[in-house]
């Protein structure tokens, strides 16, 4: 199979990452539990646009930052070891140094990469999955998730307290290791 994978959120903590970069920034102390939303605008006082804006500032450090959520690295590995095909799929701006930091976080954190399987500033991850031909997708964003299942990319949540509330009946995970059975029932 091939497997489409979002980065933030799905394989990394980058939420938590955050979080912490800008309460250091901004002399806060939010605490990660209470950030709700999938952006931080709210949680900090920002506008959108003063959201997008630190961001954009903040953003090598936040992506250079994190852990891998628990046995994401683990069950990619194994699954590319079994023949699957692991293609990251990551809405991050193709910009030279977001790229490297992007490259450089996946090798460090053992993660099945090649350089061919990683594609940036996928805005519409829908769009690049039918072109790649992935047979299931993993993702924890609503605005992507509504994409790929309007698309019919056949999509797994990937739990998080800013999607619990998805109204689409999608499967989801909360530990990577749920990801074997699925895949056990697709192939």
């Amino acid at each position: 199979m091939k497997i489409g994978v979002d980065i933030d959120g799905t394989i990394k903590d980058t939420h938590r990452a955050a979080v912490e970069v800008y309460n250091k920034e901004l002399n806060q102390s939010v605490r990660v539990e209470d950030v709700t939303d999938f952006y931080l605008d709210q949680a900090y006082g920002l506008t959108k646009q003063e959201g997008r804006r630190l961001w954009r500032k903040l953003e090598e450090e936040i992506y250079s930052l994190g852990v891998p959520l628990p046995h994401a690295a683990e069950v990619l590995n194994e699954l590319e070891k079994r023949g699957h095909e692991i293609y990251f799929i990551t809405a991050r701006p193709g910009l030279k140094n977001i790229a490297k930091v992007t490259r450089e976080w996946l090798k460090k954190h053992h993660f099945p990469y090649r350089d061919s399987h990683l594609i940036m500033d996928a805005q519409n991850k829908a769009k690049v999955a039918k072109r790649i031909g992935i047979d299931l997708f993993f993702e924890d964003a609503p605005f992507h998730l509504d994409k790929l299942v309007e698309q019919h990319v056949p999509t797994v949540i990937v739990d998080a307290v800013y999607n619990r509330d998805y109204p689409h009946p999608l499967r989801r995970i909360k530990d990577w290791r749920e990801v074997y059975d699925i895949i056990n029932e697709k192939s």
